[in-house]
């Protein structure tokens, strides 16, 4: 109630001074009282006219930066779609010529080996039937393929046929412990078995005569198998890693890492014929050269005469 009436009391005296401007202007001239009010007009109006200029104004703005914005994500989605594209486009021009890398490699193995070879590719890998390393190629008995044949590709022996389907063949590959190949080291005629061991990158190689020189860096290749299969002669396996010599053991063993990587197979070339002749070491990369050191020999300078004395 008290509040009720503090406001009432307010707005009388405020409507009383409001009376006591009227009464003081009427007095005034009649042209005084119309400028007074064109004033009072003016000054209550113009605030509001400012406010809606700038209103106007900011939204006028905002329009155009809101286009502006949208230009530029416009912008932006067509150079993300380009780039997409030119990424494609750059993605296929190196696996086109990854591939056909892979595939002069394999030519270039095939014809300095003279095998007859189908080529192939492929198409799943994994654990199969009784095995643990195989892997599917798109190649089958309508193409020649049967089971133990080689398998090769451009840098050395993959592995042998096992089971074959009219359009797949299944193949078993050297790193499964199924599989072992007579192997003769490089520019020696030392013989031995090389055996995969279940891990991709890592070969073990017995070589028969415990007394044979062999050293890290000798490079393996398959001796040939009768009718060559399942493996064919003078396919590169591998390169010596380290060698192991337990005494009292009628034989010595070594580490070998293959020249064929399982993670990057792709493309694949079935032998459906041996060699009539035996390629020997002819498919054998280039040994690396060991850089020789370099020692230098500084003339020690001679004494000086205030030494000599």
């Amino acid at each position: 109630m008290r509040d009720s009436t503090r406001i009432r009391t307010v707005l009388a005296v405020l409507l009383l001074i409001s009376l006591t401007f009227v009464a003081l202007e009427l007095r005034n001239s009649g042209a005084g009282f119309s400028n007074t009010i064109r004033t009072f007009t003016t000054n209550l109006i113009s605030p509001l006219q400012k406010s809606t200029r700038s209103i106007s104004d900011s939204l006028s703005d905002f329009g155009a930066n809101w286009r502006e914005i949208r230009i530029a994500r416009e912008k932006v989605k067509d150079l993300e779609t380009e780039n997409l594209e030119l990424k494609e486009k750059l993605a296929s021009t190196d696996e086109d010529r990854r591939r056909a890398a892979e595939l002069d490699a394999l030519l270039k193995i095939a014809g300095l080996g003279t095998y007859d070879i189908v080529p192939a590719r492929v198409i799943a890998i994994g654990a199969g039937q009784d095995y643990s390393w195989t892997v599917s190629i798109d190649v089958g008995s309508r193409d020649g393929i049967t089971t133990d044949m080689t398998v090769i590709s451009g840098q050395g022996l993959v592995g042998r046929t096992i089971s074959v389907s009219d359009s797949t063949t299944l193949v078993a590959l050297l790193a499964d412990p199924s599989s072992k190949v007579g192997a003769r080291i490089g520019g020696k005629s030392e013989l031995g078995f090389v055996s995969g061991n279940g891990l991709p990158g890592e070969l073990e190689f017995e070589i028969f005569d415990p007394l044979a020189e062999i050293i890290a860096g000798d490079q393996l290749v398959t001796w040939g198998s009768d009718n060559g299969k399942p493996f064919v002669a003078g396919v590169p396996i591998g390169r010596v890693i380290s060698v192991k010599s337990l005494p009292g053991l009628l034989t010595k063993s070594a580490k070998v890492e293959p020249f064929v990587k399982i993670s990057t197979l792709d493309l694949v070339s079935v032998v459906v014929e041996a060699p009539r002749i035996d390629p020997r070491d002819s498919l054998l990369p280039p040994m690396p050269v060991v850089p020789q050191p370099i020692i230098s020999i500084s003339p020690s300078p001679s004494p000086s005469p205030s030494q000599s004395q």
